[in-house]
């Protein structure tokens, strides 16, 4: 549904949002990277998907390795583009003229978070994946600590957000 009745405006960015936008284009280009040097080293045949235990159930060859960074590419794209859309958002409050830039602001802030941690992530998943193909034995790691990370901070901006008038 469109909001049509919603004040657009226009958010400037903020020095954390540049500096998130930094830290996430260095995840999508570290991925790419990792994938390029650890190729040639890599069997054809490896597990690319792991059950919550950490024992492998889903395998694939090199050229899946394609696939986490070019969906962080994609995530990232898309995430930047939603940012210019804030009117457009699902809010919990009733957006007027008086609270429209904090709500904005707000909801801006958390993707922005989101988008660094999402592609933090991934990066993190194509590691283990590229790990576990050379030989050592796969385990959820941090997997835990990112998406309590990541539902952490979905929780803070939506407690903030209602907190707002």
């Amino acid at each position: 549904m469109l909001h049509t009745n919603r004040p657009i405006l226009q958010i400037p960015k903020s020095k954390l949002e540049i500096v998130h936008d930094v830290i996430s284009v260095c995840f999508i280009i570290l991925t790419f990277a990792y994938v390029v040097w650890a190729w040639s080293n890599l069997p054809e045949r490896f597990p690319t998907h792991f059950d919550l235990t950490g024992k492998p159930n889903g395998w694939g060859g090199k050229g899946s390795l394609i696939f986490l960074p070019i969906l962080s590419l994609v995530i990232y794209a898309g995430l930047t583009w939603l940012r210019r859309i804030p009117h457009q958002f699902n809010y919990l409050k009733e957006i007027t003229p008086a609270n429209a830039q904090e709500q904005y602001v707000i909801a801006i802030r958390m993707i922005s978070w989101l988008k660094v941690l999402i592609l933090l992530l991934f990066a993190y998943i194509e590691w283990m994946i590229v790990h576990s193909a050379s030989g050592h034995e796969p385990s959820l790691g941090l997997l835990p600590v990112f998406l309590l990370a990541l539902f952490g901070i979905i929780a803070f901006y939506i407690v903030k957000s209602v907190r707002k008038a």
